[in-house]
């Protein structure tokens, strides 16, 4: 199968893609790695640390108000006179969430799966921080609107300028017409976003700390 044509370069290096969303990736990875190592943007092990423990306080937190929440079906189902669509939606939410249950339970693990899973729970947590930091770093240097991400608070506006700029500076050049209009429209389209409040409380402190220590 023949390769796609040259879609972009970023950093002198050749992008081959269709893909709209690769080319968005491959572009901004580049730009950013070159970004952390220029800022000097770097994960600790103490982050990572904090970090993994912060994350197993809020799974526990979860386990309890699943087990809150499955008490509460458990009381719900054995009182009288339930309707039954009412019980069957009820007996639902159980399953799901006792699939849930045994999902998150692992059960025994051997001593090379514990090490092994503790160093793909590292391996993660730092590049959650590290995205955490360059989102921080770009929010402070840029400014502008942030939009709500399952992984955080994403700083949409700071991204597109910065984009923008690194064009600008020939840090990149799209040459496919065609994929430039899908490349900028995750940034430049409103609609396909949710936005912090302009002047809220949650804006003010979205890049104050990371994410995960906001309670």
């Amino acid at each position: 199968m023949p390769q796609p044509a040259a879609a972009a370069t970023v950093l002198a290096s050749e992008i081959r893609t269709s893909d709209p969303e690769e080319l968005r990736h491959l572009v901004l990875r580049a730009l950013t790695d070159r970004y952390v190592a220029e800022r000097g943007i770097e994960v600790t092990p103490a982050e990572i640390d904090a970090y993994l423990a912060r994350m197993a306080v809020l799974d526990e937190r979860d386990r309890r108000e699943r087990d809150a929440r499955l008490a509460g079906i458990e009381r719900q189902l054995a009182a009288p006179g339930l309707a039954d669509d009412r019980r069957t939606a009820l007996a639902a939410e159980r399953e799901m969430l006792a699939q849930l249950a045994r999902d998150l339970d692992r059960g025994a693990a051997t001593p090379q799966e514990a090490a092994e899973d503790a160093q793909a729970r590292r391996i993660i947590a730092a590049a959650f921080i590290r995205q955490g930091k360059i989102n921080q770093a770009l929010y402070r240097e840029y400014g502008g609107r942030i939009v709500f991400q399952q992984g955080g608070p994403e700083p949409l506006d700071a991204y597109r300028r910065f984009l923008e700029d690194q064009q600008t500076r020939g840090a990149f050049a799209i040459t496919d017409a065609g994929l430039e209009a899908a490349f900028w429209r995750y940034y430049r389209n409103d609609a396909i976003h949710s936005f912090y409040p302009a002047g809220s409380a949650d804006e003010a402190r979205a890049f104050a700390s990371p994410w995960w220590e906001v309670e």
